[in-house]
């Protein structure tokens, strides 16, 4: 500290020495004139800054120091604070990334769960429709099963109703008394045969 403020002296009088070097020929070669003023104006300007400088430095070096100091500390300080606050949101940062990686996950799981169910009723709509398909089949076969056999004793009564009609106009011209007698005799035996309740 001593040999920086031994430096600073060592420049300070350098500089006034410089200073007098430039000012002092034009105050002591001037003649009666007034045109030594304005020279002497500028050394007295520079001698009174010199004073200042020096009052500044004896007087307010001090509270100028504290008042920096304080301003570092105070500026230190909010340093510390946005430092917290910046650790606080990368913390906050890293939490919200990790909740959305699980939200992430836990929508995939969801939407596979309802792909799995989406498929599994799928499939129990398809075996469903399978069902009643093969029902509805049946129930045709069924239908047709039974419209077929109502068209086949339709058919036959008509075919039994027509042979009759055909009959009943043929066989009383071909049948005989004979013929007749047959016929009732076989009906007759036929009748004593039946089971009696």
């Amino acid at each position: 500290m001593t040999v920086v403020l031994n430096q600073w002296k060592f420049i300070g009088s350098w500089i006034g020495l410089l200073l007098l070097w430039v000012t002092v020929p034009e105050v002591l070669g001037a003649d009666a004139s007034g045109a030594w003023r304005p020279t002497y104006d500028m050394a007295m300007r520079w001698f009174n800054f010199g004073i200042l400088v020096v009052l500044f430095f004896k007087y307010a070096r001090k509270p100028l120091v504290d008042f920096l100091r304080g301003k570092a500390r105070q500026i230190g300080e909010n340093i510390q604070e946005v430092e917290a606050e910046k650790d606080a949101i990368k913390t906050r940062l890293k939490d919200l990334l990790k909740e959305r990686k699980e939200n992430r996950k836990r929508l995939q799981e969801i939407k596979a769960r309802i792909v799995s169910h989406g498929k599994l009723k799928k499939e129990k709509i398809i075996e469903d429709a399978k069902i009643e398909s093969q029902l509805l089949l049946e129930s045709a076969k069924r239908r047709m099963a039974h419209e077929i056999n109502a068209a086949r004793h339709k058919l036959r009564d008509e075919i039994i109703d027509q042979a009759i009609d055909l009959a009943m106009k043929k066989l009383p011209q071909r049948m005989t008394d004979q013929d007749t007698q047959q016929t009732l005799q076989s009906y007759l035996d036929n009748i004593q045969t039946l089971p009696k309740s």
